[in-house]
């Protein structure tokens, strides 16, 4: 099993034995979710970046009632539960994690979670690099469909901008 607790704020867990019934929990069906998933409206959550000597911390923000995927990370990593609760399935089994909590990540891992309070969770990396979209391709997977789905919203606020320049002339 990937999680490994460093507190005692994860409430409850699933054994092995109680594994999701029924339920293939592999990246590939993760990733085949998340592609009808992107289909749908999405919600904004978010997002603070900060830095200090060797380390990068990322911070969102996930609304009460959201349905979230993570990304894969290709490194292993701290995750600290900074406020709130919320359901979530790694690893083919659900824990139910409460604030604060603190909890290391392997490579590979991807979370899918449902938010029961508003929370805030950083994620921690070490790294001496400062570029956003640089850490974003190096730590983290991004999908065929997450790619495709960018490129979507990309050329949405291209013709968002070009109708509201038409509009001032």
């Amino acid at each position: 099993m990937s999680l490994q607790v460093a507190d005692q704020s994860i409430v409850r867990s699933q054994s092995d034995g109680d594994r999701l019934a029924n339920a293939d929990c592999s990246l590939d069906n993760i990733n085949k979710l998340e592609t009808e998933l992107l289909k749908l409206p999405q919600i904004d959550c978010p997002l603070h970046h900060s830095f200090a000597p060797h380390v990068y911390l990322r911070e969102i923000t996930m609304p009460e009632g959201a349905f979230i995927i993570g990304r894969e990370h290709t490194t292993e990593h701290f995750n600290i539960i900074l406020t709130g609760r919320a359901s979530v399935l790694m690893d083919g089994v659900v824990h139910e994690i409460q604030a604060p909590c603190i909890i290391k990540s392997n490579a590979g891992v991807r979370k899918i979670l449902y938010i029961h309070e508003t929370m805030r969770w950083a994620t921690v990396h070490p790294t001496d690099e400062t570029n956003i979209e640089i850490l974003e391709e190096t730590l983290t997977v991004k999908t065929p469909a997450f790619r495709d789905h960018e490129m979507r919203k990309q050329l949405e606020d291209f013709q968002k901008k070009l109708i509201e320049s038409k509009e001032k002339q």
